[in-house]
């Protein structure tokens, strides 16, 4: 079961920045990925950090979070598969399904398309179908492009850069590694400008991060559950969703028995 979080929590931190964007693009939203015991939960927050809905999955661990041509993609630590996550039904839709695997922690998409890493780096088409496979020796969190390179979070605590464009080969671009905000960031997203990871803690709440490729907080706000893994932007919720809808009603019915 999942510990009683406020249904404010996540509005301890409003970044300016982050109310100008919410209000100058009312349907976008971020969705946050968290674990406890054997369940996660996927929620919505508009761009303060005020929850908007959200779902519970029983039996998965969802871990990091991707847009796959404007669609929330989500991958499970329990088993090789990614989804697509339907934000109205909440229903999963198997994407990949590979059982020549153990588990997935991140999800990239440069376009063509999905990378995941276990053993190797996995390279499959939007369909899920398996293309190919590279060498690759790191244990990664999170994952996404930015600049045409592949950026991974490590276990290591480093965000490193890689090119890839020469597949098999990947090449380190170890001058553009750098440190995420916090020794737990795990998750890994990039909006087109700044970088999002979120803090796993298991003590309590941790916080969401938007930051630049030095690590540099730009935004933060605090997540609404822990223990948190991913965050990303939503762009085409519906609009007009504030803290009177029946998703958060329901919520802040349900903190009595979570």
């Amino acid at each position: 079961m999942f510990s009683r979080v406020s249904i404010t929590a996540g509005i301890l931190v409003c970044c300016p920045a982050l109310l100008a964007q919410s209000r100058a693009a009312s349907d976008d939203v971020i969705v946050f990925s968290c674990h406890q015991t054997w369940d996660s939960r996927i929620y919505v927050l508009d761009m303060c950090g005020r929850v908007l809905d959200w779902h519970q999955y029983e039996f998965y661990r969802l871990c990091d979070l991707e847009l796959v041509d404007g669609e929330v993609h989500a991958v499970d630590a329990f088993a090789p598969r990614s989804f697509r996550v339907d934000l109205q039904t909440w229903e999963l839709e198997t994407i990949i399904d590979d059982w020549s695997l153990y588990y997935f922690y991140d999800l990239a998409y440069d376009g063509r398309f999905l990378y995941v890493t276990e053993w190797d780096m996995n390279r499959y088409l939007p369909d899920g179908i398996k293309d190919s496979s590279a060498d690759f020796d790191h244990d990664v969190l999170g994952s996404c492009f930015s600049g045409g390179l592949l950026w991974t979070l490590n276990e290591d605590g480093l965000i490193r850069c890689w090119n890839i464009q020469d597949w098999p080969e990947i090449a380190e671009v170890s001058s553009a590694s750098f440190s995420p905000p916090g020794d737990s960031c795990r998750g890994l997203w990039h909006d087109g400008e700044y970088f999002w990871s979120a803090e796993a803690l298991d003590s309590g709440p941790g916080m969401i991060y938007r930051f630049d490729g030095s690590g540099t907080v730009v935004d933060q706000l605090a997540a609404p559950a822990f223990t948190g893994w991913s965050a990303c932007v939503y762009y085409g919720y519906p609009s007009g969703l504030d803290q009177n809808t029946w998703a958060s009603l329901k919520a802040l019915m349900n903190q009595g028995n979570d």
